[in-house]
């Protein structure tokens, strides 16, 4: 439990760290904004399939032949994860890509707003919804200590602060823009990623209770984590004219993830 708690509460503040430089220097070009975006999906998805779902099928064949009934439990469980993002996508206020009224850059990369004080009461919807994605994450990392050697639980600790410090990036960009001071707007930013050590430990709590409802949860935090990178993440990246940026984000990400799979032990 304390081992979960010591990966998550980092990983979680990591946004913070990303909204650092957005805060406290001039803001990145629009460019920039997308690659890091693709970054982070890249993670996010390299996380999902090389560990979370990659777990949870490790079982499935055994000496006597596939095992249908965990492979159904499995099935069941990325299902499951999906429609629980499909109803927070729902039920959550929230902008999407195109339709965002948050970006604070063009397609030529200049500055643009509408009212500093709707733009401020916008932000702090944003961040709370914000804040409850962070939920499936913690999740996931939870999960990944349940599993014997806790390596998966370090792994997606890693991939997903990496992906925080990204969204952090972006997140920082519009409460500047709302005219919040740096620091309050680090707090803030900081704040929404105290989901993932409460999530995490949910996680590893459910998982320890009915460990072979283990894969169950595992493949629950994986379709939940690629729903929202397909529906949010992804499509944000490749809205502004910068497909090609934001798609080797994307390839840097996953690769980089397979290396951390690779030498986290």
């Amino acid at each position: 439990m304390e081992e979960v708690f010591i990966a998550a509460l980092p990983t979680g503040l990591a946004t913070g760290l990303g909204a650092l430089p957005v805060l406290f220097s001039r803001p990145l070009p629009r460019r920039a904004y997308d690659g890091v975006l693709g970054l982070g999906a890249g993670l996010m998805l390299a996380a999902a399939t090389l560990g979370l779902l990659r777990e949870a099928l490790e079982g499935v064949r055994t000496e006597a032949g596939l095992d249908y009934l965990q492979l159904l439990l499995i099935s069941t469980g990325f299902l499951s994860g999906v429609v629980v993002a499909v109803a927070m996508d729902r039920l959550i206020p929230h902008g999407h890509a195109r339709g965002h009224h948050l970006h604070i850059h063009d397609e030529h990369g200049h500055e643009h707003g509408r009212g500093r004080p709707q733009e401020s009461r916008r932000v702090y919807l944003v961040l709370g919804a914000i804040s409850i994605h962070r939920l499936p994450e913690g999740l996931a990392i939870g999960a990944g200590f349940a599993v014997a050697d806790g390596r998966l639980g370090w792994l997606l600790s890693a991939a997903v602060a990496l992906q925080n410090i990204c969204e952090g990036m972006v997140m920082g960009a519009p409460l500047r823009l709302g005219g919040l001071p740096p620091t309050r707007a680090l707090l803030l930013v900081s704040s929404s990623g105290l989901m993932v050590p409460l999530g995490a430990l949910v996680g590893y709590l459910l998982s320890g209770l009915a460990l072979a409802a283990l894969p169950f949860i595992l493949a629950l935090a994986a379709g939940t984590l690629i729903y929202v990178t397909s529906n949010e993440i992804i499509p944000e990246s490749h809205s502004h004219g910068h497909e090609g940026t934001a798609s080797g984000g994307l390839i840097a990400g996953f690769l980089l993830t397979m290396l951390l799979g690779a030498l986290i032990r």
